[in-house]
């Protein structure tokens, strides 16, 4: 059995949960903790998680392509506020639900205590872009940047499974398949034997059973942001120093 086929036949084994059964599970206000590790940890991590979690379906479809457009001004202001341990910072992005055919302009904005904030609208088809009424106002809102000054940078595609623990007050989202494009200098990368897995959660939440698997298989925390490290990657512009020890390590995978 390849890999592709395994995890498909480990996903399917999950009791779903529906996009209207998460609605309680948003957590738009949050804290994230990140793990990079090789995909052949994968299989392993999903059969002990298969226990405790649900796995989003979206028309029996339970692994779900992702694609997502970075907005940054002309002088990449919120990479620069990341690369230079800002705490109050922001990332704007339009993403699309490829399975759903839906997309969302969506601003993340991480706090001096360590809580993730995000806010979105409905971005009308084709997703392109972040140009469409009501944008300029959200982005006012919830940001400090004008729509007018800021324009796309980086765009990924990636495959994600998503996990919700059976009292739904946590959710995972494990992201493989991952490509990186550059979008001034048209440069591409994609690091095949990259997983990410995110577990988000209430600042109150106490226990987390796929935490603990983790630990057993010994994947320690890693922050890792898809827009930084992908710009990092690909844009020779930007200052990289914060992020090298980030980009060995994806190339020892």
């Amino acid at each position: 059995m390849n890999f592709e086929s395994e995890i498909k036949s480990i996903v399917d084994s999950f009791a779903p949960i529906t996009l209207k059964e998460m609605d309680d599970v948003c957590l738009m206000r949050r804290v994230d903790m990140k793990f990079v590790f090789n995909t052949s940890l994968l299989p392993a991590l999903l059969k002990k998680a298969a226990i405790n979690y649900y796995v989003l379906d979206i028309n029996q479809v339970r692994e779900q392509v992702y694609e997502t457009t970075y907005y940054d001004t002309n002088e990449y202001a919120m990479y620069n506020l990341h690369h230079n341990g800002k705490q109050n910072r922001y990332k704007v992005r339009v993403r699309k639900y490829v399975s759903s055919d839906m997309g969302f302009l969506e601003v993340k904005r991480k706090t001096n205590k360590g809580e993730t904030i995000k806010n979105r609208i409905v971005c009308p088809a084709p997703y392109h872009d972040i140009d469409f009424d009501g944008s300029s106002k959200f982005l006012q809102k919830f940001t400090p940047y004008d729509e007018q000054i800021l324009w796309p940078k980086l765009s990924n595609r990636f495959i994600r499974i998503t996990l919700v623990n059976k009292d739904r007050s946590e959710r995972i989202t494990i992201d493989y398949k991952l490509i990186f494009k550059d979008l001034k200098y048209h440069e591409q990368i994609i690091p095949s034997n990259l997983c990410i897995a995110e577990i988000k959660r209430n600042r109150d939440s106490q226990k987390s059973s796929f935490l603990n698997t983790l630990n057993e298989l010994h994947i320690k925390p890693s922050g890792f942001s898809k827009y930084c490290v992908g710009l990092a990657m690909l844009n020779p512009e930007v200052k990289t120093n914060l992020f090298k020890q980030k980009i060995r390590a994806l190339y020892r995978l």
